[in-house]
């Protein structure tokens, strides 16, 4: 039994030494004669068996051997991959869920690299540009028709970027900042961008609507839509009840691809920045994204444009709100009343429809003046596409109507009441005054670049106010701005309230239109100093939020709880006490005639100047 158990014990072994391929080792061994003892010397002689083992096993190993063993497993692992790999991509395929992940990821890999590459041919054109003309003035005829071939070129590319991507509305009404070229070329993307077609808008009303299509929804439905922008398209259509509205439907997706475009954008500032360590541009994106990212709530915007109506209750005969639908309106789709109206800078159709672009230009001064500089809540899109000229059916007087309401910002009382004081300084040439805002507005040490930015002036100037300056002061100017860098500008933003920024966007669009309709700079200088005296002395948000929390108290309800400043006829300006009427009243007296009559002096000066300098001529000769 001990010899059987021996003999077991060591085929065991040797079918271990086998599957390692040690075949030469069965000719080493006489199982007949080992007999398992357990001393200290059948040990040890086992123990150099195992050792024999290891070495035989290195000796007969061939090369070809282990690339067989390799390859079999190689082959198997393969396979398994290749079986893992083909059910994910069946997965996927078949996944509606996976499969827009992954059209995400790919829409975003494919919008990234565009962009990069079209800003990197734009910023190569300007630089062609400039190597050819290092040594010829940029004034010459030669230097500015080369300019405006390559301003169209990046327009027109900038165009084909825009349509397949959307967007740039804003860019194309700086008609104070951009060239002439890109605002011709890029003015189509206000209203005509690039539409989606109807399985998308159907997507959209399943997720929002429970399921439903359009033709669920409402009794008719243009599958066309009558206007696309960078968010959202607009479609006419008729309620069941037999209203006639615009139902504006956002892009599938929108949302998620802001994100990669944001990410886009932080990535190009980031390489700018590593090239160009001066150029801090990070804030400007976070401002961008905190700013736009409202804009895909359409509840928000709803709400927004109902508060805009109600603030100008007292101009409902000169501004209208399109009403909302709230029954059809989700955070997606908007559906509101339609309006059949004439583009604010079509001056072609305002002749037309009798109305006079001087009206035009004076009303969307008016309200954009009372948003900023009373009520302290903008809408900061004011782009031709988004206000339209209509006749009014009740007055039948001309109407300004406000659309598209998703980009608002709240002013607090504190920066609203600075940027009056900001206005008064400017138009009084009060230096002292002009000091004391740029210490709040945090920017000091540019307080001479403020003039320039709000009124084209410099500090001190004789020149009377909307005129061009004199051949001395533009050199003055020129001579300051030499020392000035680029960073130094980004700094200067950068150091502004955030509110600052947004006005900035916002009364530059309208400048815009007010010069399309013929407007001088004049007029808008004098509108912003009068409602900038009427923001003074007017009621503050707190205060209306008091009054009304007051008139609750009282139980006073309808038209007797909305009883305020505008509705008392002993009030001027919407200011709620007698007292700030009297204010209101001196300080409107003083500017009056600081823009009328000190302004008529001047003028009267320069002539009377003008005239002893042609009589010294002529008497010279």
């Amino acid at each position: 039994m001990q010899k059987n158990f021996s003999r077991l014990a060591f085929q065991n072994h040797f079918m271990l030494t086998k599957c390692f391929g040690y075949k030469s080792l069965i000719h080493k061994i006489n199982f007949s004669s080992f007999v398992y003892k357990p001393t200290f010397q059948n040990s040890l002689k086992f123990s150099k068996i195992q050792y024999s083992t290891k070495i035989f096993a290195r000796l007969n190993t061939s090369p070809i051997t282990k690339i067989k063993n390799n390859v079999r497993n190689n082959s198997i692992i393969l396979g398994i991959l290749g079986l893992t790999t083909a059910t994910t991509i069946l997965g996927v395929t078949w996944s509606q869920s996976y499969r827009d992940k992954f059209r995400l990821i790919f829409a975003g890999i494919f919008r990234s690299s565009v962009t990069l590459c079209v800003c990197c041919l734009c910023m190569l054109d300007y630089k062609i540009l400039h190597f050819r003309f290092k040594n010829v003035d940029h004034k010459s005829d030669e230097f500015k028709s080369s300019q405006k071939v390559v301003h169209l070129r990046v327009a027109k590319r900038l165009l084909r970027l825009c349509r397949l991507h959307t967007g740039a509305q804003h860019l194309a009404s700086l008609t104070f900042i951009v060239p002439k070229e890109y605002i011709e070329t890029l003015s189509v993307l206000q209203d005509r961008a690039p539409y989606r077609g109807i399985e998308d808008v159907n997507k959209i009303f399943a997720e929002e609507f429970n399921g439903l299509t359009p033709k669920d929804v409402y009794s008719e439905f243009d599958e066309i839509p009558i206007a696309a922008a960078s968010l959202a398209q607009v479609h006419k259509a008729m309620t069941k009840d037999g209203r006639e509205v615009a139902v504006k439907v956002q892009y599938p997706d929108v949302s998620r691809l802001f994100h990669v475009d944001i990410w886009t954008m932080q990535s190009m500032s980031d390489l700018i920045s590593y090239f160009f360590p001066e150029l801090e541009l990070t804030w400007i994106i976070k401002e961008f994204k905190q700013n736009l990212i409202s804009e895909f709530d359409f509840l928000r915007e709803a709400k927004n444009g109902e508060l805009t109506q109600q603030r100008f209750k007292h101009r409902a005969n000169e501004l209208k709100i399109p009403n909302i639908i709230w029954e059809l309106t989700t955070k997606r789709v908007l559906t509101m009343e339609f309006i059949h109206g004439v583009k604010i800078n079509n001056l072609e159709k305002l002749k037309n429809l009798g109305v006079s672009p001087k009206w035009v230009r004076t009303i969307l001064l008016e309200v954009f003046a009372e948003m900023i500089f009373c009520h302290g809540v903008i809408h900061c899109d004011p782009h031709p596409g988004n206000a339209l000229v209509i006749i009014s059916p009740i007055t039948n007087k001309p109407q300004l109507v406000l659309l598209d309401h998703g980009l608002y910002r709240e002013l607090s009382d504190d920066f609203r009441m600075v940027y009056c004081d900001l206005w008064k300084a400017l138009i009084l040439n009060d230096f002292e005054a002009l000091k004391h805002v740029a210490d709040s507005l945090g920017v000091p040490q540019y307080i001479q670049f403020l003039p320039l930015i709000f009124t084209q002036r410099i500090p001190d100037s004789t020149t009377p106010l909307g005129e061009d300056l004199t051949p001395e002061e533009r050199a003055m100017i020129h001579d300051q701005l030499k020392h000035i860098k680029l960073s130094d500008f980004f700094d200067f933003l950068e150091s502004l309230p955030r509110e600052m920024l947004l006005v900035l966007r916002t009364i530059n669009i309208v400048r815009g239109i007010h010069r399309q309709l013929g407007g001088k700079p004049i007029e808008s200088f004098r509108m912003n100093a009068q409602y900038a005296i009427r923001g003074l002395w007017c009621e503050t948000r707190n205060e209306e939020k008091r009054r009304i929390q007051r008139s609750k108290e009282l139980g006073l309800t309808g038209d007797d709880a909305m009883i305020g400043p505008l509705q008392r006829w002993y009030l001027l300006a919407g200011t709620p006490t007698f007292f700030r009427t009297l204010g209101f009243i001196k300080d409107f007296i003083v500017m009056t005639f600081r823009l009328y009559l000190t302004e008529l002096l001047i003028k009267l000066w320069r002539l009377w100047y003008l005239y002893r300098s042609t009589i010294d001529i002529l008497g010279v000769y």
